[in-house]
């Protein structure tokens, strides 16, 4: 869904401090917003990375003191700031440092024309939905979370199947063995859950994929449902070392008979978005649609 943008007056920089490229980076946009009467802050994980001339605040104190929150890095960086963010709806603007960058789709090069677009309100909000959890351990709520790629249940580093059953509106599908399942969100169906087979989703589909990882079955194949379906899993038998994982970030240790509730997040994620950054341009680039052509192939 996309929403309505307004100017932008205050620029706060999350990033991650091992990337050689962010402190020239951010140093050409700082001039760039002094010019323009733009203030620029920085989280204070960057302290020993940026110059002293761009205040460092906390994360909670960044999310509040600014319009929108610039990520220096990769996907992995877009996540973590993702979850700063938490339910403030504050935009995020992610700049590619990284390699695929489905969520930091802007490159590094084109980072001074994309910090202009946003002092002067030329773009647009895409809100992304997220997956959220709660986990019941012996008839009691035991834990919540949530993400914007995905939620997965697995053994962890520890190369055992586990015993589930995934029931989709209270109908059960059954019992099955595998070495566990991703519940992600659209945008996240170019994660993991591609990896594990699952279908690519175009990120403004109000859905959720349910992909089971490597299931002893050949009938367990991943799921596309409606965002408003209760999909709950039970773990019938973890032996030990079980863990749901939030966008590969945050990690809760499950146990046998724990109950997992699945559904979409009331609170969205709003990512800042240009003119020709679209769902198809992404896909073209990042996943090399569009092969050789005939000509091409005979080398003429």
């Amino acid at each position: 869904m996309k929403t309505a943008s307004l100017k932008v007056h205050r620029i706060g920089i999350f990033g991650n401090p091992l990337k050689t490229e962010l402190p020239p980076a951010v140093q050409s946009i700082s001039s760039l917003c002094e010019e323009q009467g733009v203030k620029l802050f920085a989280s204070s994980d960057l302290a020993g990375s940026l110059s002293r001339d761009i205040p460092v605040l906390s994360n909670d104190d960044l999310v509040e003191s600014v319009d929108v929150v610039i990520a220096f890095g990769g996907d992995g960086t877009m996540l973590r700031a993702a979850r700063v963010l938490g339910l403030t709806g504050v935009p995020l603007l992610g700049i590619n440092l990284g390699s695929l960058g489905y969520l930091t789709d802007v490159p590094l090069g084109e980072l001074h024309q994309a910090v202009l677009a946003l002092i002067e309100g030329d773009y647009h909000l895409d809100t992304r939905s997220r997956v959220y959890c709660n986990v019941f351990r012996d008839g009691q709520l035991f834990a919540t979370t949530n993400a914007l790629n995905d939620l997965v249940v697995n053994m962890g580093p520890l190369p055992r199947a586990l015993d589930m059953e995934l029931i989709m509106d209270g109908d059960s599908l059954g019992k099955f063995l595998g070495d566990g399942v991703i519940f992600s969100t659209p945008t996240g169906s170019t994660a993991y859950n591609l990896s594990a087979g699952g279908p690519i989703c175009h990120s403004a589909v109000p859905c959720l994929l349910v992909a089971p990882i490597c299931p002893h079955s050949l009938g367990m194949r991943p799921l596309i449902v409606s965002c408003d379906t209760m999909v709950e899993l039970l773990l019938h038998e973890t032996g030990e070392g079980a863990v749901l994982t939030a966008d590969g970030q945050k990690t809760h240790i499950l146990a046998n008979g724990d109950r997992l509730e699945f559904r979409e997040a009331d609170h969205e994620v709003n990512l800042v978005k240009f003119p020709h950054s679209t769902f198809y341009r992404v896909m073209r680039h990042k996943l090399h649609w569009g092969g050789p052509t005939r000509r091409g192939r005979m080398g003429s």
